[in-house]
């Protein structure tokens, strides 16, 4: 009998092929948790994953809890909404894709998302932390 733990890896694989592969430096996993209702912390995220992927770091970003609300229409009225408004085009010009806890995309209400967007089990978020060199969380 195969254990949960198996059972996730072919999706960890699927997901790790989905996010940005080459010959990056360092391979980063963001996970971003913060409330961009209420603090600055998860646009913050955003800007430092945009700095890494240009500095050619393979970044994934994981958007978990209320961090999902980022991607969404109303962006502009969270906290630093107008810095995000700054980072998000350049984020789909590069074709970035988010990983997103599957219930917390379901609380956000994205269903016509702009961005490129996977939902992901809290499982396999636990899975793919040891498969990365760095981990920030936000």
């Amino acid at each position: 009998m195969r254990s949960r733990a198996e059972d996730a890896v072919p999706e960890i694989e699927r997901l790790k092929r989905l996010s940005h592969e080459g010959g990056m430096d360092k391979q980063v996993l963001m996970l971003v948790k913060s409330d961009p209702e209420a603090s600055h912390r998860a646009v913050e995220a955003l800007r430092i994953a945009l700095g890494l992927i240009s500095g050619e770091h393979q970044v994934q970003v994981v958007l978990m809890e209320k961090a999902p609300l980022l991607l969404g229409e109303d962006a502009e009225d969270l906290v630093d909404g107008e810095e995000l408004g700054k980072y998000l085009p350049t984020l789909k010009e590069l074709d970035m894709n988010f990983l997103v806890e599957e219930e917390a995309l379901r609380r956000a209400g994205l269903d016509d998302c702009e961005f490129k967007v996977t939902p992901v089990t809290l499982q396999a978020i636990s899975d793919l932390i040891p498969r990365f060199e760095r981990h920030i969380v936000f």
